[in-house]
């Protein structure tokens, strides 16, 4: 059993999850980040990025299944210092929509594909972190409402998943983020503190909010 102290851990990578309603600018975001990025370009919202010499990247062609072997190549080798998956919403889209065609259920999932679709997306966040290199997820945003333990029924904001995974993949991330415009200023800043209403953290920089270019600051 190799024991060392928790004074000696040096934080290297980051996984960091960023989430908002369409439009807002998380795929603009990715192309802020330090260093050199990968884009796997799942909704095609890459357009926005083209100017921008740093950034390279990789979309998806019909097969979402595609993303697993990416994350292998570059587990094996990768030469970027971000990673990011644009965006795990559409991602769980199309894999249900994928199996749904193949499937005997007339274009309508069936509960097994919801259950396999949860399996593998869980499964490639996971993978993703072996990657050497800070690992960036996107996601929309949807309303839930969700009864406390004290019975307080509230309406929350969260990142569109299947409710099942939106806890496990926000629990695999250091930092998750929410889009929204400053009140005072108008401008877009990212939200780092959750609530009840509310699904946001920062573990690494203990930060309430940042604007978009010190989200992850340069080394």
């Amino acid at each position: 059993m190799n024991i060392i102290k928790a004074s000696e851990i040096v934080q290297q990578n980051i996984t960091a999850l960023i989430y908002g309603t369409p439009g807002m600018g998380k795929t603009s975001l990715l192309g802020l980040l330090p260093g050199k990025t990968l884009i796997v370009d799942i909704d095609k919202g890459t357009s926005v990025l083209t100017e921008n010499e740093l950034i390279d990247v990789v979309r998806l062609r019909q097969n979402a299944d595609e993303i697993r072997q990416i994350i292998l190549e570059l587990i094996t080798k990768c030469d970027y210092n971000n990673v990011c998956i644009d965006s795990l919403s559409e991602l769980e889209g199309s894999m249900l929509s994928e199996l749904a065609r193949k499937g005997r259920n007339n274009g309508v999932p069936e509960l097994g594909d919801y259950n396999r679709v949860d399996c593998f997306l869980i499964d490639w966040c996971r993978l993703a972190r072996n990657i050497d290199a800070n690992i960036f997820f996107t996601a929309w945003e949807k309303y839930t409402d969700i009864t406390s333990p004290s019975g307080e029924k509230v309406t929350a904001v969260r990142p569109m998943f299947r409710d099942k995974n939106i806890e496990r993949i926000c629990g695999l991330c250091d930092i998750v983020g929410r889009i929204e415009i400053d009140k005072e200023s108008g401008e877009r800043i990212i939200c780092l503190e959750g609530s009840s209403r509310k699904i946001a953290k920062d573990r690494i920089f203990k930060r309430c909010w940042c604007s978009f270019h010190d989200f992850i600051p340069a080394s």
